[in-house]
């Protein structure tokens, strides 16, 4: 029987996932990959936010959206915006992008729930969680790179889908902005996150005892439709 060590699971993870998988299906056990996710997120996001150059960024990002703005009020904006200190801004980006992390895996984890629920898996919320909390533990490779490079760079006009340096659009030269939405979201990914999705199909076909095809339709469907959505919208 596999260890439910946590620090097991994680080498597993890596290294057997099917004994990952079985440990995982025992005794899910997400605070470990839950906290280390969280934290790699609030230092890029922290990092980020005291190294741009805000008034750059907050234009970009309201000529992004299509704010119907003259130069005067969208200069006014950012002079509003700009009242709050980098530092507190950072702050800010941190607990935001803690929350959104958890709500968006606490989501899918209720998704595969239902699905499983459907399918008679017989699986719980709670291994659900942190099956899909542990395979994400990959895409903290992508996260340390993001780190090692604000550190490293000048990012003060920086764009954030520039930041990581193995998402496919860096590694080839590409450039996104102004691409198609299913395009720039192709060129965002990276060999971790990719990594991440096949776990998570292994891990839905080991606990619910599927084909890897169902699985694979199961864990890309929600992911695909809003790709789709977006790109509609």
């Amino acid at each position: 029987m596999a260890s439910t060590g946590s620090l097991s699971v994680a080498m597993n993870i890596f290294a057997a996932p099917s004994a990952a998988f079985e440990a995982i299906k025992e005794k899910p056990a997400p605070w470990l990959p839950l906290l280390l996710i969280l934290v790699a997120y609030c230092v890029v996001s922290f990092l980020y936010l005291n190294g741009v150059d805000l008034p750059w960024l907050m234009d970009r990002q309201m000529q992004q959206a299509g704010a119907q703005l003259t130069e005067e009020q969208r200069a006014q904006a950012v002079e509003a915006a700009l009242r709050i200190s980098p530092t507190a801004y950072g702050a800010i980006g941190a607990v935001t992008s803690c929350l959104g992390v958890v709500i968006i895996f606490a989501l899918y984890a209720l998704y595969l729930l239902a699905v499983g629920a459907i399918t008679k898996t017989g699986i719980k919320y709670g291994q659900w969680f942190g099956l899909t909390l542990w395979c994400a533990l990959p895409v903290l490779l992508g996260l340390l790179a993001t780190i090692v490079y604000l550190l490293t760079n000048d990012v003060r006009f920086v764009a954030q889908e520039a930041l990581n340096p193995l998402a496919f659009g860096n590694l080839l030269s590409i450039e996104s902005e102004g691409a198609p939405t299913f395009q720039r979201v192709l060129l965002a990914l990276d060999p971790t996150s990719i990594w991440a999705l096949v776990l998570t199909c292994m891990g839905y076909a080991a606990f619910s005892k599927k084909s890897i095809v169902h699985a694979a339709l199961v864990v890309l469907a929600p992911i695909l439709l809003i790709v789709l959505i977006t790109a509609i919208l």
